[in-house]
């Protein structure tokens, strides 16, 4: 199961992981005696308290009637923040159950991918595939968590980084491959792609093998300065035209979102930054922890396949900054889809069906942009013009005024199924309501399906 289409159970673990710490959330006070306040409480007015305090748990118990906390976890592996001297700092460390929600809590935390076989109960197989998992990126590491049991999460593992700023994780869907980013971090220790060295510096792609859950070890890195990927997501193509090896049944694409359009690639004068996709010869196998370095090396090769920036004159003049790519299927075109969150330059939603047999690294073609949405009309006329539906009828000024709440799109997170009056597909068919009818297909009904991506601006 992906994220999008297990989007309760990730608002369940977010709210698990991060309410303990996070300055943004938590619950209303259990004292409180206003019973029949099913609203949220808003944040920002909080903030306008001139009393208020990011530090202050107490003051941001926020949520909503419905909404119950069950477990949470503060990320202490085994009571030390770091891990020895001596260790081997490639691989990352096993956690001590006992050590849940004991000091230290290590500190921030940025983004949580989770992955597993929820309709299976989590169930862990003979061959040791199964399971469910919560991967959370906490800027100078990751952990690990086993959520199978929601009212009793466990901490398997820390991957610690010193030199690192890992604000965005995904995992691939059999569970066995992290891929994190360093954006922008403070060190120039090492700007060479290829090394061996684990901790060699700012502006990294890295993946890591978690096939073992109690023994991360990272496997790849590329550099991508001069900012690095703020981030980042990946799938697999089987049956592609394009592999370079007969022996590639499948290959791997990685989608990176660089947040800096605007700064000139190298020296070649060329203003290409923005969403970048690159091909993995002979894929995720070639990285196997037990090859030595040389083999390693030799199969960390990535190559640029594509990329794609906003055109300026389409952006109501906000900012083109890449801030995140998700990957995801739209079911009803079957399209392969990146949904890109641009800040200003808004959602856009980019075509990555067919990648080409032949690489297209400055993204003249590949990939194209089939729809976006912005506050604003972004056209003189058709869906993106003033009558159009490709916007919500606001101004340039009020789209880029984020003082109303706009502008600067977070990240965005499309669904994997359709929805009628509440309902998803994958809900018993017994529960759908007569306005749904037979579903997706319905002659009569079936408009009433529709498609929905959340947005969260920042």
């Amino acid at each position: 199961m992906t994220r999008t289409t297990q989007f309760p159970m990730l608002i369940m673990v977010f709210l698990m992981v991060a309410a303990p710490m996070s300055g943004c959330i938590a619950i209303f006070k259990p004292d409180s005696s206003d019973s029949n306040n099913e609203g949220w409480v808003d944040p920002v007015m909080e903030i306008e308290d001139e009393n208020h305090s990011h530090s202050d748990l107490f003051s941001h118990r926020l949520s909503t009637s419905n909404t119950k906390l069950i477990d949470y976890h503060n990320l202490n592996c085994d009571g030390e923040v770091t891990p020895p001297a001596e260790f081997d700092d490639t691989m990352g460390r096993p956690c001590l159950e006992s050590s849940k929600n004991t000091g230290p809590t290590p500190g921030d935390n940025s983004e949580i991918s989770i992955e597993g076989n929820f309709d299976e109960d989590c169930e862990i197989y003979a061959d040791g595939t199964g399971g469910c998992y919560a991967y959370v990126s906490s800027y100078n590491q990751f952990e690990i968590l086993d959520i199978s049991s929601p009212n009793n999460i466990q901490m398997l593992s820390t991957y610690y980084a010193e030199v690192a700023r890992i604000i965005d994780i995904k995992v691939t869907p059999d569970n066995n491959w992290v891929l994190i980013n360093h954006e922008l971090t403070n060190s120039e220790l090492d700007p060479i792609p290829n090394d061996d060295d684990a901790n060699s510096g700012m502006n990294r792609l890295d993946v890591i093998y978690v096939g073992d859950k109690t023994s991360p070890v990272k496997v790849a890195e590329w550099n991508n300065p001069p900012a690095g990927f703020h981030n980042q997501d990946l799938h697999v193509y089987c049956d592609w035209d394009g592999a370079l090896d007969p022996r590639e049944e499948c290959s791997l694409f990685l989608f990176g979102a660089d947040p800096y359009p605007e700064m000139v690639e190298g020296s070649s004068g060329t203003f290409y930054k923005g969403t970048q996709v690159f091909y993995v010869p002979m894929g995720l196998e070639s990285w196997l922890p037990n090859q030595n370095n040389e083999q390693q090396n030799s199969s960390r090769e990535i190559l640029r396949w594509g990329g794609y920036t906003p055109e300026p004159h389409t952006t109501c003049g906000g900012s083109i900054f890449n801030h995140d790519n998700v990957y995801f299927e739209h079911p009803i075109t079957k399209q392969k889809l990146l949904v890109v969150s641009y800040w200003g330059a808004g959602l856009r939603l980019v075509d990555v069906s067919d990648p080409p047999t032949v690489a297209d690294p400055l993204g003249v073609s590949w990939p194209p942009e089939v729809g976006r949405w912005l506050g604003c009309p972004t056209a003189d006329d058709g869906w993106y013009g003033p009558d159009g539906g490709g916007h919500a009828n606001m101004s340039p000024e009020e789209w880029l005024d984020s003082n109303q709440g706009n502008d600067n799109i977070h990240y965005a997170v499309p669904m994997d199924n359709l929805v009628c009056s509440g309902i998803s597909e994958i809900d018993p068919m017994e529960t759908w309501p007569e306005k749904c009818g037979s579903g997706p297909d319905d002659a009569t009904f079936g408009i009433n399906w529709r498609h929905f991506t959340y947005i969260a601006p920042e």
